[in-house]
């Protein structure tokens, strides 16, 4: 009983402390423009899931900031690959979209200068420092969503309830800068709105099943920044077309269909518990 009180009382301060400051953080980013302020932010949840689990975990590992297998590292970078590349390559077919090609891609990697290697050669070389540097943002927030918080959910609520609970608080938390039209502003806002919260309730499966089987959070983090690189710096540019957010992409309907695909091979038991 002592360890539930516990859990609800650092749950709700894990929260109401991260939204609170969130919101802050948004108002500034909505009222300025200056989206320096979203790197802040997205490591609001990962600062105060620190800071909570030092305060009402002090001598527990409660971020899950721990060893895992080698295969969990395999998925986190399989694993978004498996729903996003084929999902824009769908999508390109579709739509004709010729792309800007793989060599004029490499060419924005290297601020334009030219290699004497294949374009190709140059992302797959840039892909683990990138991946690196992804990291460094994607942990801010998995620290808090899914290295705090879904473990204390999961003990209070149940498992359904925990992803239903983290990924709808996730996805609300991107609201207020995708309302304002400073991210994921290519598509019609309702749809947009829509689309990108089944998604990240998609993501929020897979992530979770991620903590849970590894172990660790840190899968969680690799997947997170895994998805963010392969979407935002690799797929995203290639594209041309200007309806290729419709169908891929964090508010893509194939990328949320490929999504729902992985879920049912890797995300169904964590959901059926």
């Amino acid at each position: 009983m002592i360890e539930t009180n516990n859990d609800k009382k650092s749950i709700l301060v894990f929260y109401i402390v991260t939204l609170l400051i969130s919101a802050v953080l948004e108002g500034i980013t909505i009222v300025t423009g200056c989206m320096a302020t979203v790197l802040i932010l997205m490591w609001v949840p990962g600062i105060v899931g620190i800071i909570c689990s030092r305060v009402f975990y002090p001598k527990k590992q409660a971020l899950g900031i721990k060893k895992f297998k080698l295969r969990y590292l395999l998925l986190a970078i399989l694993i978004p690959n498996a729903y996003l590349i084929p999902s824009y390559m769908f999508s390109w077919l579709i739509l004709k979209d010729p792309t800007i090609g793989v060599n004029e891609l490499a060419l924005k990697f290297t601020n334009g200068v030219v290699l004497d290697i294949p374009g190709v050669s140059v992302l797959f070389i840039a892909f683990i420092p990138m991946l690196l540097l992804s990291m460094v943002t994607a942990a801010g927030e998995e620290l808090g969503w899914r290295g705090f918080a879904f473990p204390i959910l999961k003990r209070i609520y149940g498992t359904k309830k925990a992803i239903l609970i983290n990924g709808s608080i996730w996805a609300v938390w991107h609201m207020p800068i995708i309302l304002s039209g400073q991210y994921q502003a290519s598509v019609n806002i309702i749809y947009g709105l829509i689309s990108f919260f089944i998604e990240v309730m998609i993501l929020t499966v897979i992530f979770c099943w991620s903590r849970k089987s590894s172990g660790s959070v840190i899968p969680a983090i690799i997947l997170h920044a895994t998805h963010n690189l392969v979407d935002q710096s690799y797929l995203q540019p290639l594209s041309t077309n200007a309806n290729v957010p419709y169908l891929s992409g964090e508010q893509g309907i194939i990328t949320i269909l490929m999504g729902i695909l992985i879920v049912m091979i890797f995300g169904v038991a964590e959901v059926k518990e």
